[in-house]
């Protein structure tokens, strides 16, 4: 999960305050059916936007009037129309309109497109680097009512773009204000933690941006308590956001030695690769609250490891996830590994990483698996897609990139699309008890509120062969 935010030269632009200073309303783009598959429970799950509130705390803490809204599966006219009778959409509005994702395009277009008929007078402004950095061109073509479109990373921007009067406060601890959200205690809550990868993987949007140190514990335990305090217990499940997190011996002993001196007993997940946490690290982490752990296992096909210029040296990559899920499993850690089905996936290499799965069961809680998806239009993904052709791969519709910059792909002669999905949703039945899957997505995804009997009246709705589960005997 990486953070949305605004900025670039383009950023840098002054919108006209006419005699005042506007309202800001950040909106995340929600989506008009879930990205992967559309049933009741991927309806159910919430994606807080973290990058997006961390600029909503910045205008916070600098006196502005300020809200957060999440798109979720709403409507975007109903959304327009709700917003708009509350008296947050109006000519003194300014919409600050994040998309995470290629997916939301559409839901923005139509959320542009209503805010304008709910009052011309709304300034938008589009953010959103994944997005919005393509091709800028081709974007303001999707959405034609935006105001501007800003490009890249850059809080220091957002005074200009905001026209703010007065002297500008960005501490860097003041983390994120999880009350700005609408309905805020319904998420769980998000500590940015570190940005940047760099570790050059093919199908990575971040392969190039380096790694950014991890932030201070004394931070990160600042603002756990502030996130205690706001929701009022110890119940709540942090995300610690990074491309992936990387902490050495010595910050997870700190951070366990700040946590524990402060009376936090806050249970958290973060993101990372397989070779990237050390073993003699995990005791700390687990001292410190970590409970779950997303780790980017992808493939345990040599093959497919050489594909996605995963790891220069498959075997020692494999050795060391072997080792680390045996010391997590060893600490009480719940690891979910992501698999990704690549360019060139066949019967053959899909059996390899079945076997490594089979022979590490144990170690593992549950399993995410999709084939590989080319982002962006024709001007952004045309080297990659033929980088995928190389490999055997074909796009399911050419088309498909210009017109919304999502493009499926044919991972082979022998995997079809169609057939990619089957085996996605058949490796994680293998893996996944329909009580590990409640289990992960309550930690992080689902509403707070979300009650095992409701999760069990979802099910009962769900056509079961779209689940990632198996369901009980």
């Amino acid at each position: 999960m990486s953070p949305t935010i605004f900025g670039g030269a383009d950023g840098a632009r002054l919108i006209a305050r006419q005699g005042r200073q506007r309202s800001v309303l950040f909106v995340s783009a929600g989506l008009l059916q879930p990205k992967k598959r559309d049933h009741p429970l991927a309806r159910r799950q919430l994606y807080l936007n973290y990058g997006a509130l961390g600029l909503a705390t910045l205008c916070e803490v600098n006196g502005l009037d300020t809200l957060m809204v999440h798109g979720e599966h709403e409507h975007p006219s109903a959304l327009v129309q709700r917003l708009h009778q509350q008296g947050r959409i109006s000519a003194d509005t300014q919409v600050l309109l994040s998309i995470p994702s290629f997916y939301a395009l559409e839901w923005s277009r139509l959320f542009c497109e209503a805010v304008k008929r709910a009052d011309r007078g709304a300034r938008i402004v589009v953010g959103g680097r994944w997005v919005t950095g393509p091709d800028k061109a081709w974007l303001q073509g999707v959405l034609p009512h935006a105001d501007l479109i800003v490009q890249g990373v850059g809080e220091q921007l957002l005074p200009g773009l905001l026209d703010f009067q007065g002297q500008w406060q960005a501490p860097a601890d003041c983390g994120l204000n999880h009350r700005l959200v609408e309905g805020f205690a319904r998420y769980q809550p998000s500590i940015e933690t570190s940005r940047g990868c760099g570790r050059g993987c093919a199908f990575c949007e971040e392969r190039a941006i380096p790694l950014e140190d991890l932030k201070a514990p004394t931070l990160i335990v600042k603002e756990l308590q502030r996130i205690i305090a706001d929701y009022g217990d110890q119940t709540v499940r942090p995300y610690f956001q990074s491309s992936y997190l990387v902490p050495k011996r010595r910050w997870a002993e700190q951070l366990a030695d700040q946590v524990q001196r402060a009376g936090i007993d806050v249970a958290w997940r973060c993101e990372s690769r397989v070779d990237s946490v050390k073993p003699n690290a995990v005791a700390a982490l687990a001292a410190a609250g970590m409970k779950v752990i997303d780790l980017g296992l992808e493939s345990a096909s040599l093959q497919q490891l050489r594909h996605m210029n995963k790891a220069p040296e498959p075997r020692r990559y494999l050795d060391a996830a072997s080792e680390l899920l045996e010391t997590c499993a060893s600490h009480g850690i719940w690891v979910k590994l992501n698999v990704l089905l690549y360019a060139g996936e066949t019967a053959r290499t899909l059996d390899e990483t079945r076997r490594w799965l089979d022979a590490h069961a144990q170690y593992f809680k549950g399993l995410s698996v999709g084939p590989v998806v080319v982002y962006g239009p024709n001007s952004h993904c045309a080297d990659f897609l033929q980088e995928l052709r190389l490999l055997g791969a074909s796009p399911v519709d050419p088309a498909s990139a210009q017109a919304g910059g999502v493009t499926q792909m044919h991972l082979s002669a022998e995997l079809s699309s169609e057939q990619a999905e089957l085996e996605s949703l058949a490796l994680s039945r293998r893996y996944m008890t329909q009580s590990d899957y409640f289990d992960l997505k309550c930690f992080s995804y689902y509403p707070r509120d979300y009650s095992h009997a409701q999760f069990e009246r979802d099910v009962a709705a769900c056509d079961v062969s779209r689940l990632p589960f198996r369901l009980p005997a």
